[in-house]
């Protein structure tokens, strides 16, 4: 009789463990040099992807728009730009996951112009959400925004570790569901507009002689000409 009552608890305890038990999400673990543990998300992923700033080509077309993981300082941004994001977000677990909350947070300098979800101009983040993302699943979301005013530059970009004038930052979003998390970082990178130098006084001095060479060659023109 006793047997039974154990067999009992035994398969309730089991059944607790099975089912009871919510499913925690599923990491990729590996153990870094002093003891530290870092975990992957592997069932739901963000990927932030900047577009490369477009570009005229000799023939006057506009160079097509590519996507890659972070800008240089070789590739910056100008007041006035529109500079495009993507968001890749994909449900690699065997369930549907509802919602999926997706957060951006746009650094300084940059303005939103467009974008699916709602944005909060306080915090600079744009939230979106996606329903019934089933298994397997991915959606991409793009996100426009817009340099903003050289005159929102920092006074000194220097300070900042800029290079040659160019200071670069970085944008943020993550993706949370239940108790799956995961997040990724995009940079870019901002210089002002280079403006043409203007002539001045002493450049208008330099090109004086060859103004009287030029007056010369007109004179010497018009007497061989009214020679008989």
């Amino acid at each position: 009789m006793k047997s039974k009552y154990i067999a009992l608890l035994l398969s309730l305890v089991i059944w607790h463990w099975s089912f009871g038990i919510g499913r925690v999400a599923a990491q990729s673990c590996t153990t870094q040099y002093g003891g530290t543990t870092t975990c992957t998300p592997t069932d739901l992923t963000i990927n932030k992807q900047i577009a490369r700033p477009v570009v005229d080509t000799k023939g006057g077309v506009t160079a097509s728009q590519t996507f890659v993981e972070n800008l240089s300082v070789n590739e910056p941004f100008t007041p006035g730009a529109e500079v495009l994001f993507r968001l890749t977000v994909k449900n690699a677990s065997a369930d549907t996951l509802n919602p999926v909350t997706v957060k951006d947070v746009l650094p300084a300098y940059l303005a939103f112009v467009s974008g699916q979800g709602s944005y909060d101009a306080g915090s600079r983040t744009l939230t979106i959400t996606l329903d019934n993302m089933g298994a397997g699943e991915s959606r991409t979301v793009e996100i426009l925004t817009k340099v903003v005013d050289a005159t929102q530059f920092p006074a000194n970009p220097d300070s900042i570790g800029a290079n040659q004038n160019v200071f670069c930052t970085t944008n943020y979003a993550e993706a949370r569901a239940l108790d799956r998390f995961d997040d990724d970082t995009a940079q870019l990178c901002f210089q002002p507009a280079q403006n043409l130098p203007v002539a001045g006084y002493n450049d208008l001095l330099l090109l004086l002689p060859f103004a009287g060479v030029g007056l010369s060659g007109l004179v010497l023109l018009k007497t061989k000409r009214s020679l008989p």
